[in-house]
């Protein structure tokens, strides 16, 4: 299971995805992407993401589980969504 987390610099809503992605460090691999950094912007795109903060969900074999664009999402929802 692996966790991507998109965020901008500027963005209101972003330290609470980062917070929520530091939560879920102990349980599962969480990465982060500034959208402002080319390869932030690169794989924001590979993931059709034009907003922030923006979460993915993939499995072992990054496949996309589940995806939440332009929201952060609750701390169980990601955890029952993603079966962590």
């Amino acid at each position: 299971m692996k966790i991507k987390i998109f965020w901008k610099k500027n963005c209101p809503h972003c330290p609470e995805a980062k917070k929520l992605g530091k939560q879920l460090e102990n349980e599962t691999e969480v990465q982060y992407f500034d959208v402002d950094m080319f390869d932030g912007l690169a794989e924001a795109s590979y993931y059709d993401i034009a907003s922030t903060p923006s979460i993915v969900v993939l499995d072992n074999n990054d496949n996309e589980i589940k995806i939440w664009r332009g929201k952060t999402p609750h701390l169980e929802e990601i955890r029952e969504d993603a079966a962590i």
